[in-house]
């Protein structure tokens, strides 16, 4: 134990000052506030699991949507890329696609999300036909129904009224891509297309006289007042159109002076006749 005497302590008295009475509470049932985590590789195992038995209730689709690639908000981040939520509908359009076939081939669509420029619009645009390049399509439960009746009425001739086409957007796989080794390949990534590695850095080089000579300023500026006044000189324009059309659809001075002629010329004639009757 402390030698009280040796801490400058003398036996039978308190300490100094007007302290709370030493009184050490060790009562708190900690045990129920402590949460261990010795599941933790079982659970490990468990979602693994999930995942394959995921995995082979889709074969031979893809198990994640394919994601567009978008910039990190605000200007702290937008140097850095990463994936989005889905494809904008003006990238579905430019892609030949619509929304609701589009989500049934695996594609993100995000509907309230807006391209704000030319640059990203056209990579995933890019991005999308890279996708529907390397796409199996299978056919659908439909379009088997009709070639099987086809297959039982081969000897029928085919007549237009019994002729059914099914029309699709992008074409269905044939007998020889079903039957190749792609088909037995599924897409198990987080999201089906890897991002690719985003040039960081350009490479030096000497400035040109054409660089120079270049007013980003002026030019940004002059884009600018070109969308705030985008409607005003439309309707100018209009108006300007209207008014040259009325231009050349009313008559001149000398054809409004050669018909009035003409007109009383034969008004005359017309008088001096009735005249010769009487």
């Amino acid at each position: 134990g402390i030698n009280a005497e040796y801490m400058g302590y003398k036996k039978g008295r308190m300490v100094k000052h007007n302290h709370v009475i030493p009184n050490v509470h060790l009562r708190k049932h900690w045990n129920h506030l402590v949460k261990t985590f010795f599941n933790q590789p079982a659970k490990k195992k468990q979602r693994q699991l999930a995942r394959e038995q995921k995995a082979a209730k889709l074969f031979p689709r893809a198990v994640n949507f394919l994601r567009p690639i978008i910039r990190c908000p605000t200007v702290r981040y937008n140097m850095k890329t990463r994936y989005g939520r889905g494809f904008t509908l003006e990238e579905i359009k430019q892609a030949g696609l619509n929304a609701n076939y589009a989500r049934s081939i695996g594609i993100a669509v995000d509907h309230r999300r807006l391209d704000t420029s030319l640059e990203t619009r056209d990579l995933n645009v890019k991005r999308l036909k890279a996708y529907l390049a390397k796409l199996i399509l299978f056919p659908s439960k439909t379009s088997r129904r009709l070639a099987k009746k086809t297959e039982e009425k081969k000897g029928e001739p085919m007549t237009d009224g019994k002729k059914k086409e099914r029309k699709t957007i992008i074409p269905e796989a044939t007998t020889e891509k079903l039957n190749s080794a792609a088909v037995k390949e599924q897409s198990k990534s987080k999201k089906v297309m890897a991002l690719g590695k985003a040039k960081l850095r350009a490479k030096p080089q000497s400035i040109t006289a054409e660089m120079k000579a270049t007013k980003s300023f002026v030019k940004l500026r002059t884009e600018k007042v070109k969308e705030r006044y985008v409607g005003v000189r439309k309707k100018r324009a209009e108006l300007a159109q209207q008014e040259a059309a009325a231009k050349e659809a009313k008559p001149t001075d000398a054809q409004c002076t050669s018909t009035f002629t003409i007109t009383f010329i034969n008004s005359c004639k017309k008088k001096k006749k009735k005249k010769k009757k009487k």
